[in-house]
């Protein structure tokens, strides 16, 4: 049996939802979190390594205000951002973008954990 598309990435959404349903300093925004704009500014640090298949790249920022934002990608499409307003660990939160379509609907907290989206690697 063949599954559309659509319906196999609602199918995975919908798993990701639930497994982010019951991590605790968690947020859903189903419009989208507003992303950090980097605009103008320029990493200071770029790590690259294979997660699962998948190149993983995580480029850091400093912002005016001082803090930090890390852009992160996998196979050159970014999933996530990771905030921190004080440079310090732990950082303040990371959004995720669940399915792949530009919006960054998770807001996770400082202690809660991720996967790298299933989209990334196709």
């Amino acid at each position: 049996m063949t599954w559309p598309k659509s319906l196999g990435r609602l199918v995975v959404a919908l798993t990701l939802l639930l497994f982010a349903a019951l991590s605790p300093g968690q947020d859903i925004n189903k419009q989208g979190w507003p992303i950090p704009d980097l605009k103008g500014l320029h990493p200071y640090s770029i790590t690259v390594k294979n997660v699962d298949g998948v190149e993983k790249m995580v480029e850091k920022f400093l912002t005016p205000d001082g803090g930090h934002v890390a852009r992160v990608s996998g196979n050159g499409k970014v999933f996530a951002y990771a905030v921190d307003k004080d440079q310090e660990p732990p950082i303040d939160y990371l959004l995720l973008d669940l399915d792949g379509y530009g919006k960054f609907t998770v807001k996770l907290g400082p202690d809660d954990s991720y996967r790298i989206p299933e989209w990334v690697s196709r």
